[in-house]
């Protein structure tokens, strides 16, 4: 199950909302800003981003990256939410979820950030009418408790940009004190997350821990040195600690 911290964006949020997320046992953050938000998500902290109604442009990217990374549950505005109050038993409004990713070129039928509706979500829950707070919360625990993706990219912060990142590009990631380096063909990306943070996100038949402080892409390998105990990946010769020797032979392929 992903975490349960929800990250609750939108305008005019009502109060009732919180405060039925809390009592399903959701811990709720309100982001100040896209970039808080950003990190939030790029930490691994959260489950999921509980969208109200439309942002402005400055959201864009932040919404794709959630979308991207299946972590992305958009509703109707306030508006909606305060009719639903005043009659949850009745039915008008409409529901938005997007957990698959988005693109912010190509607006979907609502005209919001570019994430279109989903019919199969529209379906499941009524089809039309507006969402009762129960159903809201319904819809964020059963996002929560979807499994989580597995991802052929990743983004990282980039000065006030969030880069896309191509896991096949990815050589070796390297401990940097506290956080991590991406070394990336011939960049290397410093990422504010652990080793042990990014491995629980990266596909375990792909990237491999060698020793304490590297882990490497399978598909980069280029020899194993089995008498120095070091691994080439590029250009660079890594040091295979030997309490991760049988991991990393584990997913070698010998013949």
């Amino acid at each position: 199950m992903k975490s349960n911290t929800i990250l609750l964006v939108g305008v005019g949020v009502p109060a009732e909302l919180t405060e039925m997320l809390l009592r399903a046992g959701m811990v709720v953050q309100r982001p100040e800003s896209p970039l808080s938000a950003a990190l939030a998500l790029l930490r691994n902290d959260v489950g999921l981003m509980l969208l109200l109604g439309e942002m402005d442009a400055s959201w864009n990217e932040v919404i794709e990256v959630a979308a991207s990374r299946g972590e992305l549950l958009q509703v109707d505005g306030a508006q909606t939410l305060q009719v639903s109050l005043a009659n949850r038993a009745s039915g008008n409004g409409r529901l938005r979820s997007n957990g698959s990713n988005g693109s912010n070129g190509s607006n979907g039928s609502n005209g919001s950030n570019g994430h279109g509706s989903h019919d199969d979500d529209l379906a499941d829950h009524g089809g039309s009418g507006p969402l009762s707070m129960d159903e809201i919360v319904d819809m964020v625990g059963a996002k929560i408790s979807e499994p989580s993706l597995v991802f052929d990219h990743i983004y990282t912060k980039v000065g006030n940009k969030l880069r896309k990142v191509d896991l096949d590009d990815v050589l070796f990631i390297e401990v940097e004190g506290k956080y991590s380096a991406l070394q990336v063909k011939d960049r290397k990306y410093n990422v504010k997350a652990s080793l042990k943070d990014l491995l629980q996100k990266l596909p375990t038949d792909r990237f491999v821990r060698v020793s304490r402080n590297f882990v490497v892409n399978l598909n980069r390998i280029q020899h194993i040195d089995t008498f120095q105990y070091t691994v080439k990946v590029g250009e660079v010769e890594i040091p295979i600690s030997r309490t991760y020797k049988e991991e990393l032979m584990r997913h070698i392929n010998l013949i």
